[in-house]
């Protein structure tokens, strides 16, 4: 009889949520420590297991996610990686690509690389791209080499990316032995294990930034484990990835630029999961957090992904090739700074209060006034204490930060909370149009599915901003991502660069040879992880273009259908996604097919029909507050949500209330209740 825990470790806050034998919930929601972030995650774990009145060996299965990687990148705070290459590109990480992102920007930069040029060495070697060696590699030159690299300073991470190694990894794999012979504490970083497919610069971008990361990763991934150890807990954490499944602590030490979105990915699956369980299949997840808004375009139960180095597989400008949920992140979360610009415009974000000193409602000594405190000013959150985490909201604080702002703008403290309310609310929508409408989607076709701390108190006017009529919100919005980490299975990825294969004169038989060979080291890597090769499900696809263009689509490759019509298969399939993606397909032309992928991965040991239980029979006690949003104040109803039964409905205006958050529902809006899955918000009109 054993529980299922989840944590997850945010910017501001680390959420927890423990799953019992018999359906039991256990919440905690406590201030992260970003200097030692294992910190909150065991203060977060000691308090549930107290509150379960459980001891940690009774936990069986423990998944973690964490932004560790994220905010690495986004601070740049890691140890500088050493960088091999092949002689004459040692500037290919500074000559990029020739692409402006922002065209009109008089003033524009091309993001500086993880690393300056004295980082970067050349080896004598060369590679055709077919594979076969040109130049042989140079052992003496090698090893003085990276004698002189460790010499110069300390060094723990070296990151190797040769021409054509995704062809042939044999010499990367040789430096990779030289190097361990004499330098065993050097973690090296093969740009073969890492992203073996074309396209220098992006594979160099991805093996750098995964170097950059393996030290700083590897070494709060030892903590964790020997933490979680010392609780008492069996079974060693599982660590969510970008691509929505988890894995093993030996397992991501391998390729750290995998838990880049262990976060937020984690959201979205569980979105997936509710979806699949009887919810709408078409969703546009909102998660925002203390920091940050996540949000991701779900279709028809499929979450989209990203797997190459273009517009949409940058972080922070620099590509990072690897396949991942497709998560845009804006800085509009609670803890979002609001400011004036050099030319007086309110601004809201990117920079956040974080969880020290945190907004000025918190009382922890914060001076700046945030999206939080403007909920509190409005009368959106309460004052007191109250909720899972015990935080205390003050509203004088957040008025004398808003005071500040108030001054430069000629205003009152209540229109500077309106105007920062309404700005992060636009802010959101546009981020939502940048996922929906300006890739050939229709936000109207979609739900909107709100969670994180502070998603249901922005979800409705964005919904409104949008033209969406449909809003869900799950139960515990505010932990949410600690659900998602619930419901992840085990996953990993493969591909192999084709060579440009042509579907003209392809064989079904060689495709066939080449993936078998994937799921050969899929089925030898889940075993090696203690996975059940027999659960394993493998979904097999190929990235494919018209010869000439610049990036490929994804096309799902059917086994049964290659084998009855052949390549033509993958032509077809083809021609079908251009149409749909661009609006025209060129069924006369040849398809090229550039690289063969596999996803592997196993479901959770949960059943397949488990629901979300409610943790708390009533949350908020009835009675009335008045919010001041708009031209006109309302007085909004106070509703606990568990004291909605299955199938009731409540109209606005109201605040929904429960112990991790507060859904805003405005007038025109309706929401039923639905005991142990989402709460849905609709339009009147649209009922």
């Amino acid at each position: 009889m054993t529980w299922t825990v989840g944590v997850e470790s945010g910017g501001t806050f680390t959420d927890l949520l423990m799953l019992g034998p018999e359906g039991q919930v256990v919440l905690e929601k406590a201030l992260s420590t970003p200097d030692a972030p294992e910190e909150s995650v065991m203060a977060a774990l000691a308090r549930g297991l107290g509150t379960a009145g459980i001891t940690g060996s009774q936990v069986g299965r423990l998944l973690h996610g964490s932004t560790l990687a994220a905010n690495a990148l986004i601070e740049r705070s890691a140890a500088l990686p050493a960088l091999i290459t092949t002689r004459g590109f040692r500037d290919l990480l500074l000559i990029q690509r020739q692409d402006k992102t922002r065209i009109y920007d008089m003033f524009y930069r091309k993001p500086r690389p993880l690393i300056d040029r004295d980082r970067i060495h050349e080896v004598t070697e060369r590679l055709a791209a077919d594979g076969s060696v040109v130049t042989p590699l140079d052992r003496a030159e090698v090893i003085d080499l990276v004698a002189r690299i460790v010499g110069v300073g300390e060094v723990r991470s070296i990151a190797v990316c040769l021409l054509h190694s995704y062809a042939n990894p044999a010499h990367e794999r040789a430096i990779a032995a030289w190097i361990a012979e004499r330098y065993p504490s050097v973690q090296v970083t093969l740009s073969s294990d890492v992203c073996p497919v074309h396209r220098e610069y992006e594979r160099m971008s991805t093996t750098v930034t995964s170097a950059y990361l393996r030290p700083v990763v590897a070494t709060y991934l030892e903590r964790i484990e020997a933490r979680v150890a010392e609780a008492g807990c069996p079974a060693g954490p599982l660590i969510m990835q970008s691509n929505g499944g988890v894995l093993p602590v030996r397992a991501v030490g391998r390729n750290p630029a995998g838990m880049y979105l262990s976060g937020p990915a984690a959201a979205v699956k569980g979105a997936q999961f509710l979806a699949a369980n009887g919810g709408p299949r078409s969703l546009i997840t909102l998660d925002v957090g203390g920091t940050s808004c996540d949000i991701c375009l779900i279709t028809d139960g499929e979450a989209a992904e990203t797997g190459h180095g273009g517009v949409h597989g940058a972080v922070h400008g620099l590509p990072l090739d690897l396949v991942r949920t497709d998560i845009v992140t804006i800085g509009a979360g609670g803890g979002s700074l609001a400011w004036l610009d050099a030319g007086g415009m309110l601004c809201v974000g990117p920079r956040s209060a974080g969880a020290d000193p945190g907004p000025a409602c918190y009382g922890r000594g914060g001076s700046g006034f945030t999206l939080t405190d403007a909920m509190v000013v409005l009368g959106l959150l309460p004052e007191g204490r109250g909720g899972v985490g015990g935080l205390t909201l003050s509203r004088a604080p957040a008025e004398a930060a808003a005071a500040a702002l108030a001054a430069p703008m000629e205003t009152d403290i209540l229109e500077v909370a309106r105007a920062v309310y309404r700005v992060a609310v636009a802010n959101v929508a546009r981020a939502i149009r940048g996922v929906t409408v300006q890739r050939g989607f229709d936000p109207r076709d979609y739900a909107l599915f709100a969670c994180g701390g502070a998603g249901p108190l922005l979800a409705v006017p964005v919904a409104e901003e949008m033209g969406i009529h449909h809003v869900m919100v799950p139960p515990h919005p505010g932990v949410f991502s600690a659900f998602g980490l619930l419901v992840a299975g085990l996953r990993m990825d493969y591909v192999t660069d084709t060579g440009g294969w042509s579907s003209d004169r392809l064989e079904a038989e060689e495709v066939m040879l080449r993936l078998s060979a994937l799921m050969a080291d899929a089925a030898r890597d889940f075993a090696a992880i203690g996975g059940d090769r027999d659960a394993l499900e493998l979904r097999p696809s190929v990235e494919a273009r018209y010869p000439g263009q610049g990036y490929e689509l994804r096309v799902p490759l059917d086994a049964d259908a290659m084998r009855a019509i052949g390549p033509a298969h993958i032509a077809q399939e083809f021609h079908a996604r251009h149409a749909r993606r661009y609006g025209h397909a060129f069924r006369d032309q040849p398809v090229e097919v550039v690289n063969l992928r596999l996803e592997a991965r196993s479901a959770p040991p949960l059943p397949g029909t488990m629901i979300m239980a409610e943790a708390e029979a009533e949350a908020a006690a009835p009675g009335r507050r008045r919010v001041r949003l708009g031209g006109a104040d309302a007085d909004c109803a106070l509703i606990g949500r568990g004291a909605l039964k299955n199938g009731q409905e409540a109209a606005g205006p109201a605040l929904i209330g429960e112990s991790t958050t507060t859904t805003l529902l405005p007038a025109g809006w309706v929401a039923r209740a639905s005991r142990g899955g989402p709460m849905q918000l609709r339009r009147e009109a649209a009922l």
